[in-house]
């Protein structure tokens, strides 16, 4: 939505019964950031299961009903790949549990010292790590403080961290108890430092549907309403995949303003805000001045969202 195709790249593993809308639709936003990379059998399929009443209510879950293709930073850098160029990603945005973060930590470590392949010795690319609902209980607190400190940031919904930290769910988001739990992670991964730059703390962002996002990091700490709030809800057709696209958008801010967490934020909102309005992916057109997403003007929601996040904070 907001940066042109080749500055994005997402690799699809298409089995032979990949819907053609599917692929039709990808190659409309732009053949060129996507790498349709064919798999034996079947396309990986999997069931998201919401505890409320209605889709996007309550707790998520997520399950496999047929076998994954797991992702390594290698897949992107090396040839075949159409994104194996001098220029390596600067961010890159992973959802995954603990065990393959830990392969992914490992993995970039080892290709920033070492290099594979003669490619990507001193790659400075940044991890954003969107924890998958499995691994967000309290068993798994120990491994995901250690992780988090690899990555540039770490962004669960409120339920996710609740469950992370051990926190009783609440029936409904409340802004002081978000700000508490982001508060009790952050002490918790600073914990027995007495040098900040001997190891990263990383940015915590916290999805909290209708509410926004609240942001904590160095550089700006601070709420993001949701576009469409408490009540707007009658726009959210679908909420599965905002988060996704939030950090999607979120990275865009980022590469955009240079690091400034703050911009980065809003338009992460603005991204969720589109793919939330529909089942399904949002709809590109083309018109003379420009373009327009389910027929909206990406930077004119941008720049309201941005003068409700100044009157908000």
């Amino acid at each position: 939505m907001f940066l042109p195709p080749s500055q994005c790249g997402l690799i699809v593993d298409r089995g032979d019964d990949f819907p053609s809308k599917f692929t039709n639709i990808l190659k409309y936003y732009d053949k060129e950031m996507i790498w349709f990379r064919p798999r034996k059998g079947k396309t990986t399929r999997a069931l998201n299961i919401y505890s409320g009443g209605k889709i996007g209510q309550g707790h998520q879950s997520f399950k496999y009903l047929s076998p994954q293709l797991n992702l390594l930073p290698h897949d992107f850098i090396l040839p075949p790949s159409p994104f194996a160029t001098p220029n390596l990603p600067e961010y890159i945005h992973v959802v995954c549990n603990t065990a393959r973060a830990k392969l992914i930590v490992d993995e970039m470590r080892d290709i920033r010292e070492n290099g594979i392949d003669g490619i990507g010795r001193g790659w400075n690319g940044k991890l954003i790590w969107e924890p998958m609902p499995s691994s967000c209980v309290p068993s798994e607190l120990d491994n995901i403080l250690s992780l988090s400190r690899s990555f540039t940031m770490i962004s669960p919904n409120l339920l996710e961290l609740q469950s992370i930290l051990g926190i009783p769910p609440t029936k409904s988001s409340i802004m002081e108890l978000a700000e508490e739990a982001v508060q009790k992670f952050h002490q918790l991964l600073s914990q027995g430092m007495t040098d900040r730059s001997e190891v990263n703390v990383p940015a915590i962002i916290v999805r909290c549907g209708e509410l926004g996002s609240y942001t904590f990091s160095d550089g700006w700490k601070g709420w993001v309403p949701a576009y469409y709030g408490e009540a707007d809800q009658d726009k959210v057709v679908d909420p599965t995949g905002g988060g996704n696209s939030f950090l999607g958008g979120l990275l865009a801010g980022l590469l955009i303003s240079q690091g400034d967490m703050k911009i980065a934020s809003i338009y992460a909102a603005t991204a969720a805000s589109f793919t939330i309005e529909q089942r399904g992916l949002p709809t590109l057109t083309v018109h003379e001045d420009g373009e327009r997403w389910n027929d909206e003007d990406v930077w004119k929601r941008l720049r309201e969202l941005a003068v409700r996040v100044d009157k908000m904070n």
